[in-house]
């Protein structure tokens, strides 16, 4: 974790803002929590910089149209006409699995999934498939999502002559501090899987500490600490979609690597 003069140090030298339309340009995107915070602003960029189709997957069609017909077309000035919006929920392995299934038939091609969705909740709830909420949610879920759904499409666009240059197809998978409770889990999960997998095309990525609504559950007493936290040694949502956004453009040279700050650590 950074130290406190190093969080002061970077919430006051953000990362550059990706302008560079042509390695996302007629890309097919997929954002999960597109609706708000990291997932938004990530889609934003994208959009922005010439992605085509972006698919916006929420929980309700009502949040998807308003983030893609309302907030996104009026900051980016796109043809609302390059997205897809799909809804599923991570509380659900069947959605889960529903919505992985529409995806993979109506995109020929995946060159990059964002998944962003994830809660942080006070108390203590179960989802309906019997496990700890938050733990389905920003864990099992996400892995399933994109380590075992997903991941082989990715493979395949990968593998195609359909992606030109240097463009390397990418999963990013949210982790951050929103979800300390189940982090050690996330951890676990995520190296099994890569061992299952056998894969090792892997890099690890900082966009540093972001105020976005996760936290809008929490008691009014925590939620001024965090107010203040974040002033002090946090970046907006939007600053801190540069760096996601750009690690996706990263090639092989990334792997194994750590990306924060636009640069790679020794």
């Amino acid at each position: 974790m950074s130290s406190p003069n190093e969080l002061f140090w970077a919430a006051r030298h953000p990362p550059a803002d990706p302008t560079t339309t042509t390695p996302f340009h007629n890309k097919t995107i997929l954002v999960t929590g597109a609706n708000s915070g990291l997932g938004h602003d990530a889609a934003t960029k994208y959009a922005s910089l010439g992605a085509n189709p972006l698919t916006l997957a929420v929980r309700t069609p009502e949040k998807g149209a308003a983030a893609a017909k309302g907030a996104i077309v009026a900051a980016t000035g796109c043809s609302p006409d390059i997205f897809i919006i799909e809804t599923f929920d991570l509380a659900s392995f069947s959605s889960v699995q529903a919505f992985a299934e529409r995806v993979i038939a109506r995109v020929p091609a995946l060159h990059v999934v964002q998944a962003r969705g994830g809660i942080a909740i006070p108390g203590f709830g179960r989802s309906e498939d019997g496990y700890e909420m938050a733990f389905q949610v920003n864990v099992l879920a996400n892995a399933l999502l994109g380590m075992l759904l997903l991941l082989p499409k990715l493979q395949e666009t990968s593998a195609t002559t359909a992606v030109a240059g240097r463009f390397v197809p990418h999963l990013s998978i949210v982790n951050s501090i929103a979800y300390v409770e189940v982090k050690l889990e996330w951890i676990a999960a995520d190296e099994t899987l890569i061992e299952r997998i056998n894969d090792e095309k892997r890099f690890d990525m900082n966009s540093q500490y972001c105020m976005t609504n996760m936290g809008r559950n929490h008691p009014l007493v925590l939620r001024l600490f965090m107010v203040v936290f974040y002033f002090i040694f946090g970046r907006s949502a939007e600053l801190g979609s540069r760096t996601l956004v750009s690690a996706t453009d990263l090639g092989v040279e990334s792997l194994g690597r750590f990306w924060t700050k636009d640069e790679f650590l020794p």
